[in-house]
């Protein structure tokens, strides 16, 4: 039962992602002042926006940002888009525009960069524990 115990518990510990969705119903939250750093994601007619913020509740307060990812922006690529987390539950084109997605820290790999080629942005978003791509093939090491 042990054993049981501690595999669920496993696979929840990598299911986590670092992208979290701000809730939509517009509802006031009530924030701690706690640092845990966080690239707020706005999506304008232009892409993505990104603003550090000290943590999730209060990059969500301001009525702007869509989602949050864990770390400050500077952490990831100028050039990354960030997966939206309800791309995980899209039905994707087939159009082909070549897309790298970079998986989250919950993913060990052998040889970093940890990543998956894909036809586009949607298809590698929609790939467990991906969280931003970049346009066009991922680089071979």
């Amino acid at each position: 039962m042990k054993r049981l115990l501690l595999i669920a518990a496993l696979i929840c510990l990598c299911a986590c992602q670092s992208i979290q969705q701000c809730p939509t119903d517009g509802r006031m939250m009530k924030c701690s002042l706690q640092e845990y750093p966080v690239c707020g994601v706005s999506i304008t007619y232009n892409g993505q926006v990104k603003v550090n913020f000290t943590n999730h509740c209060i990059a969500c307060s301001i009525g702007k940002v869509a989602f949050t990812v864990d770390g400050k922006c500077e952490e990831y690529p100028g050039e990354a888009k960030f997966c939206h987390p309800a791309l995980a539950k899209s039905q994707c084109s087939n159009e082909y525009a070549p897309s790298c997605g970079y998986f989250n820290k919950s993913v060990n790999c052998l040889v970093p960069p940890c990543n998956v080629e894909s036809a586009n942005a949607c298809q590698a978003c929609t790939t467990n524990n991906v969280i931003y791509t970049i346009k066009g093939k991922c680089a071979k090491n």
